[in-house]
């Protein structure tokens, strides 16, 4: 199996409301993707300032195939494209067996 996880800072200007926004939508379409195994998407805590990003995703597939084919899929395109990049300023990803 592999996770892909990824970890976003957001534009200063976005708003709480858009950030949950953004996870809640992430969390009702991607998962829905026919290759994803499981995902969750959420907002970072707190816990560790000026260490950690704002938001997360962490998705398992049964490959790196797999992989390929969620990241090019035209679900996940879009919701990139239409949600993600009017707020995200950096994103930051790793993909791992396990």
């Amino acid at each position: 199996m592999i996770r892909h996880c990824v970890i976003f800072t957001c534009k200063p200007e976005v708003d709480q409301k858009t950030l949950i926004s953004a996870v809640e939508k992430a969390n009702q379409v991607l998962p829905g993707i026919p290759c994803v195994r499981s995902f969750s998407a959420g907002l970072d805590r707190g816990l560790q300032p000026g260490k950690s990003g704002d938001l997360a995703v962490v998705a398992d597939f049964d490959s790196n195939e797999d992989v390929i084919k969620y990241l090019e899929d035209p679900i996940h395109q879009n919701y990139v494209h239409e949600t993600l990049y009017p707020v995200i300023d950096t994103r930051i990803s790793v993909q791992f067996e396990f």
